[in-house]
């Protein structure tokens, strides 16, 4: 029968993983996606002007607390394939954080393209700049999607074999590091961003639940068969 591997604090960690789970469901319904022509970008930001800014915190807060989700879940898949379970560790923590920046930083530079366009030469400019930023957003988050993405499908590897999470729970680990690792197959849209963000989100609470399962002072317990 299956053992849980030992995880040291693993309330803690469990707190992290299910904090990075409901951060990713926040980050997804904050983060909004225009369809307006990029002439038009910098007014409908200025009208969800408190949104955005929503959606930065979470995406920090998402990010400071998806690092320790992925360490312990590195920790637990880790124990047979440690270099895998390393190289998942790194490539989605590095993912994480890349994209943490990346809408952090777009959300800002379009609050100082706003403040900015109080004395630009013309509002012309303005717009101009954030017709710029609203079009290199993209290329500020594919980095940390396709990382995060591969790690996700490493993890989801490790997983399956380990037989530590439910089925269904891999195969939306491996859909949503396909999601990654596809993301600049289809240009200037959030679909599969979302899809991955989601499935990441639905790992985060599943590894929160396996953490809470262990029993006190053991670091074992059966695992749940699928």
């Amino acid at each position: 029968m299956n053992t849980y591997p030992r995880v040291d604090n693993r309330v803690a960690f469990a707190v992290f993983a299910i904090v990075a789970g409901l951060a990713s469901g926040l980050l997804l319904a904050s983060v909004s996606a225009p369809t307006e022509l990029p002439k038009d970008l910098l007014s409908y930001f200025i009208a969800h002007r408190s949104t955005y800014v929503f959606a930065a915190v979470t995406a920090l807060v998402w990010a400071t607390a998806s690092v320790p989700f992925v360490v312990s879940l590195g920790a637990l898949l880790g124990t047979r394939e440690g270099a895998l379970a390393l190289a998942a560790t790194l490539l989605s923590t590095g993912g994480v954080l890349l994209l943490g920046f990346a809408t952090f930083a777009f959300v800002g530079a379009f609050l100082a393209v706003t403040a900015a366009s109080q004395v630009a030469p013309s509002q012309a400019e303005a717009i101009y700049q954030a017709a710029i930023w609203g079009n290199l957003s993209f290329f500020l988050t594919d980095p940390g999607l396709m990382a995060l993405g591969l790690g996700q499908f490493l993890f989801a590897r490790l997983a399956w074999k380990s037989r530590l999470f439910p089925r269904l729970v891999c195969a939306l680990g491996y859909l949503g590091g396909l999601a990654g690792l596809l993301t600049l197959a289809v240009y200037q849209t959030s679909a599969l961003a979302i899809v991955q963000i989601g499935c990441f989100g639905v790992w985060g609470i599943a590894t929160g639940i396996v953490l809470f399962r262990q029993r006190d002072g053991l670091g074992e317990q059966p695992a749940t068969q699928r």
